[in-house]
């Protein structure tokens, strides 16, 4: 499958370079929505049995369903874990940064039905997003059904199977041109009070901390 991270490039069209969305679109749904219906492949890992599920999440059903769920569910830990992350950054760069990733600030009060339904809105673009890229890159898929020279071998792999790669590789380099850009165009902004003051122990403890969660999840995953 195209690599994961690599489906929020299909939403960038609907996100300013400045963090706020185009329209009354969120930018954190759009993104999380275009991750979320591979989430159940990582959810397998301490979930037995979750993988079964993505056959529902790469379907339009579950495109306005629980893929929203589950986006709702990725912008809260990234709404928990953003000032953190930021926290561990150089200090030069962590005001600019906060500034990008935070996009349009909303309050309580401003949040109300009409943020909702456009919230679960986007979420549901960005799932969409990642079911069509995914059907012209899968076997047996509507897309490459509809487009069977996707299926011709050339030096024994199928068509598709280029095409998994070279979207993946190619969004990649749109997702860092769109983030460079963006930063240079932030300007630049205080480190907020909410994000947290750490010194130079406590980031190296942090990060020490992180790389080892990784390290655990992919020795985890290939052991499984």
């Amino acid at each position: 499958m195209p690599f994961t991270l690599s489906h929020a490039a299909a939403v960038l069209p609907a996100i300013r370079r400045n963090g706020t969305g185009r329209w009354p679109l969120f930018p954190s749904a759009l993104v999380a929505g275009s991750f979320a219906p591979d989430i159940t492949y990582f959810a397998d890992t301490v979930v037995p049995g979750a993988m079964e599920f993505g056959s529902f999440t790469h379907t339009f059903a579950g495109v306005l369903t629980v893929n929203v769920a589950i986006a709702a569910v990725l912008v809260a830990v990234w709404a928990l874990l953003r000032e953190p992350l930021v926290a561990l950054l150089p200090v030069r760069v962590r005001g600019r940064v906060h500034a990008f990733v935070r996009g349009q600030r909303w309050t309580r009060a401003s949040f109300g039905p009409s943020a909702w339904l456009w919230f679960a809105v986007s979420g549901a673009l960005g799932a969409a997003t990642h079911v069509v890229w995914d059907a012209f890159t899968h076997h047996s898929r509507w897309g490459t059904e509809l487009l069977p020279f996707l299926n011709r071998s050339v030096g024994g792999f199928p068509v598709f199977q280029f095409v998994q790669y070279g979207s993946s590789a190619l969004a990649l380099v749109v997702i860092g041109w769109f983030v460079a850009t963006g930063l240079r165009r932030t300007a630049a902004a205080p480190v907020p009070v909410e994000v947290p003051v750490l010194g130079r122990r406590e980031r190296r403890g942090a990060l020490g901390l992180l790389a080892l969660c990784v390290l655990a999840g992919v020795v985890h995953r290939c052991a499984r």
